[in-house]
């Protein structure tokens, strides 16, 4: 079976939007970041979520670059050994963003056209994505999702009650509900529902 893989010119490319230190917004259904570069580190694609990358050091307009200069040696040795033949055709490499967010890039070589596939594994992305996916899942209320948030994030009812600014006693109503919705019992098992939560395909 012959892989096929359409790289639209540069003209029909969204403009890079300026989006200051703040990650990229994960929605449910939001796509990977990726970029397609040639070997010289030429940008011939780059989706929305690539391009609200840039703040945070990743990709360029018409060049690849990297604010991890350790991940860009990286990445240059495993682009030239693809072109000679000497290096498997995929790697996942560490990166550091400027703000100081750990991720990882999948990188993957198309030989057909000589060009590399890197997307973006984020996992504070991802999870906010399969919290999303949760919410509209289960049907959680506004509140409940701000609680959900919260619990994932490893706060306690207490904590969470004065960030939500509601009295302890309704964030752990809220909770209950959370447990109710999503068939857990526990705090722990409520958070390892979320992260491994797989949307039933529609």
């Amino acid at each position: 079976m012959s892989l096929q893989f359409a790289v639209p010119v540069r003209p029909d490319c969204a403009p890079f939007s300026g989006r200051g230190d703040m990650p990229p917004v994960a929605t449910p259904h939001a796509s990977k970041p990726v970029f397609v570069i040639d070997a010289r580190l030429n940008v011939q694609f780059s989706n929305r979520g690539a391009q609200a990358l840039q703040n945070d050091g990743l990709g360029g307009a018409d060049r690849f670059t990297a604010s991890d200069k350790e991940f860009m040696a990286r990445l240059m040795s495993w682009l030239k050994r693809c072109g000679t033949g000497g290096w498997p055709g995929e790697a996942r490499l560490p990166l550091s963003l400027r703000c100081g967010r750990q991720v990882a890039i999948e990188a993957v070589h198309l030989e057909s056209i000589d060009l590399f596939v890197l997307s973006v594994d984020d996992p504070e992305i991802a999870m906010g994505r399969k919290l999303g996916e949760v919410a509209e899942a289960c049907g959680l209320t506004p509140t409940e999702e701000r609680m959900l948030a919260l619990i994932v994030e490893g706060l306690d009812t207490i904590i969470a009650a004065k960030r939500l600014g509601i009295a302890p006693t309704t964030a752990r109503t809220h909770l209950q509900r959370l447990f109710a919705k999503t068939g857990t019992a526990r705090q722990s098992e409520l958070v390892r529902f979320v992260a491994t939560y797989v949307e039933e395909p529609r």
